[in-house]
C-alpha cells in the first residue's frame, strides 16, 4: 500500500469530502496547538447534531477508566458479578476489561439480525433493522451468545460486549446508564450536547441518517446505548479529543489515561484501551496502520446512515472530528490530515 496523497487546502479538501451527496457533513480539524478549525457543508451549522455510532464505546470505556480510578468498580471483576445477571457462558463470564477491550469472545451483534443490518447497510431497505425487537427478546439474543462466547479467543469486535459493560457500569452505580455516564463523564468534560436523545426539531435535533442511495433512514435505537446510541456535535467532541490530548486539564486525568492506555492487542500494529483503538507508530510512508509515523488514538462509528470518526496524533496533537449523515471516506481523510503533521515533524 503506498503512502496517502498529499492533505491539501482545508475547504478543497472537505468540499472533495462532501462529495455530490446533499447531506450533511461537519468536520473540525486541530493542528497542534493552533486550535480547531470547522468547517461545514453543504449548508450546515457547525453546531448541529448527529448520530456517531461506535464513537459511542470510547465514551463508555473512559466512564470505564474514571470509574475505576475511582475506586467504584474493579475491572477485573466478572461482569456476572457486577449486574448479578447469571448467563449461560460457555467457558466462564468475562471481565469488565475483557468486555472492553473486546476480548469477551461475544459477536458483534445478534447473529439473527445481520441479515437485517446488511441489507439496511447497502442501502436495499429503509426498515429499522431493530424492528421488533424487544428488550426481552434481546436479552434471550444475548444469552445465547454467552452460550457460545470464548472469553480467551482473543480479540473480537463486540457491539454487544460494549452494550453489556455499559449495563454492567450502570449495576454498578444503581443508577441509570444516561443518567450515570451524563454526570461522571460528559457534564465534566462539557460536553453538554451529548446523549441518547433524538429530537428532530428545535436546537438540539440530530441529523437524519442517509443510506448509500441518498434516502432517509431511521435512527438508531437499540438494546445497546453504550456501544452505539449517542448523539453529539463538534464542539462536544473537540472537548473529548482534548481531553484526551491534555488529561491533566481536566476533572478526570487517571481515568482519562487508564482508558487511553493499551491494554491488549488488537492486530498486528494495533492495540486496544479501553475501547479506544490505537494505531502504533510506522516510518513516514510506511504501509503499517498509523502511515502517520505516530501512535494515533482512534475510533469510527457508523449507524444506519450516519457515520462519525474522531482521531488523535499522540506526538504532534494534531486531531479530527468528523460527522457526516451518510457514508463518506471520514477514516481516509483523516489518516492523511494527521500523517501531513507527522511528516513535518
Amino acid at each position: 500500500m503506498g503512502r496517502p496523497r498529499p492533505f491539501g487546502a482545508v475547504s478543497a479538501e472537505v468540499s472533495a469530502l462532501a462529495g455530490r451527496a446533499r447531506a450533511p457533513l461537519a468536520v473540525s480539524l486541530r493542528s497542534g496547538e493552533r486550535g480547531w478549525c470547522r468547517t461545514a457543508r453543504p449548508g450546515v451549522a457547525a453546531g448541529d447534531r448527529f448520530e456517531i455510532g461506535s464513537v459511542s464505546k470510547v465514551l463508555t470505556g473512559t466512564l470505564l477508566g474514571v470509574l475505576a480510578e475511582a475506586g467504584e468498580v474493579d475491572p477485573d471483576a466478572p461482569v456476572d458479578e457486577v449486574t448479578g445477571e447469571r448467563l449461560p457462558w460457555r467457558d466462564r463470564a468475562p471481565s469488565l476489561a475483557e468486555l472492553a477491550t473486546h476480548h469477551s469472545g461475544l459477536p458483534n451483534t445478534p447473529p439473527r439480525l445481520g441479515p437485517r443490518e446488511a441489507v439496511g447497510a447497502l442501502g436495499l431497505s429503509r426498515r429499522d433493522p431493530w424492528r421488533g425487537v424487544s428488550p426481552a427478546a434481546y436479552r434471550v439474543d444475548l444469552s445465547r451468545a454467552a452460550a457460545r462466547a470464548r472469553a480467551d479467543g482473543g480479540f473480537r469486535y463486540s457491539s454487544m460486549g460494549i452494550g453489556l459493560l455499559g449495563d454492567a457500569l450502570a449495576a454498578a452505580s444503581g443508577r441509570p446508564f444516561a443518567e450515570l455516564i451524563r454526570e461522571r463523564l460528559l457534564l465534566p468534560l462539557g460536553m453538554t450536547r451529548t446523549g441518547l436523545d433524538r429530537p428532530e426539531g428545535g436546537a438540539d435535533a440530530v441529523s437524519r441518517p442517509h443510506n448509500r442511495r441518498g434516502m432517509p433512514m431511521p435512527y438508531l435505537r437499540d438494546h445497546m446505548p453504550g456501544a452505539g446510541m449517542f448523539a453529539s456535535s463538534l464542539a462536544d467532541l473537540e472537548r473529548l479529543l482534548d481531553a484526551v490530548r491534555d488529561p491533566g486539564a481536566t476533572p478526570l486525568a487517571a481515568g482519562i489515561r487508564s482508558a487511553t492506555a493499551v491494554q491488549r492487542a488488537a492486530g498486528p500494529g494495533l492495540g486496544v484501551g479501553y475501547c479506544w483503538l490505537i494505531r502504533e507508530a510506522t516510518a513516514p510512508g510506511g504501509s503499517g496502520p498509523a502511515p502517520t509515523g505516530e501512535p494515533v488514538l482512534l475510533h469510527d462509528g457508523a449507524t444506519w446512515g450516519s457515520q462519525a470518526h474522531v482521531s488523535v496524533g499522540l506526538a504532534t496533537g494534531r486531531a479530527v472530528a468528523a460527522m457526516s449523515a451518510i457514508y463518506r471516506d471520514l477514516d481516509g481523510f483523516a489518516t492523511r490530515f494527521l500523517g501531513e503533521g507527522a511528516a513535518g515533524r
